[in-house]
């Protein structure tokens, strides 16, 4: 019996779902962080006044926090596919989530005399407003899961 090939045929809906549930959950991802980056903007960090000093703390951190938390998204969406590689790429997603951030608050608590750019970024608030962004985005991060996994709301039911 000759089997047709799959390779050729269209994704099927459920996959094409999941595909459009990781991108909207990136975007939200991103929106949030722009509107948390805009709001340090704002802000204007601790001195109130903002400065370019500020404007490259709050970049840097978006940056890592960008990048950290889309990266554990993607990893734990890929991952959640197949039964067997999901607690690997739970486990992936929460070590990409943290090894970026982890290795930045490292970086700012060294030495000020030894590393003066880490030390003037630090007096001017970075390591706070790592905290915040990451903290924001991981609750965000969390939320999505909640609300797309197998017993959220928002996951479609049998039939629909």
């Amino acid at each position: 019996m000759i089997r047709p090939d799959r390779s050729a045929q269209a994704p099927a809906p459920e996959e094409a779902n999941r595909a459009g549930k990781t991108l909207l959950g990136a975007l939200i991802l991103v929106t949030v962080l722009a509107v948390a980056s805009a709001l340090a903007l704002v802000h204007g960090g601790p001195t109130g006044h903002g400065g370019p000093q500020w404007n490259r703390v709050v970049m840097l951190i978006a940056g890592v926090c960008a990048v950290s938390s889309l990266g554990g998204w993607f990893v734990a969406r890929l991952g959640a596919r197949d039964p067997a590689l999901a607690v690997s790429g739970a486990l992936g997603a929460v070590a990409l989530r943290l090894v970026l951030p982890l290795l930045l608050l490292g970086w700012l608590s060294a030495d000020p005399v030894a590393i003066p750019a880490a030390g003037n970024l630090r007096k001017a608030g970075a390591g706070g407003l790592l905290v915040v962004f990451y903290l924001t985005l991981l609750a965000t991060d969390i939320l999505l899961h909640i609300m797309w996994g197998p017993k959220g709301p928002l996951r479609p039911r049998p039939g629909e």
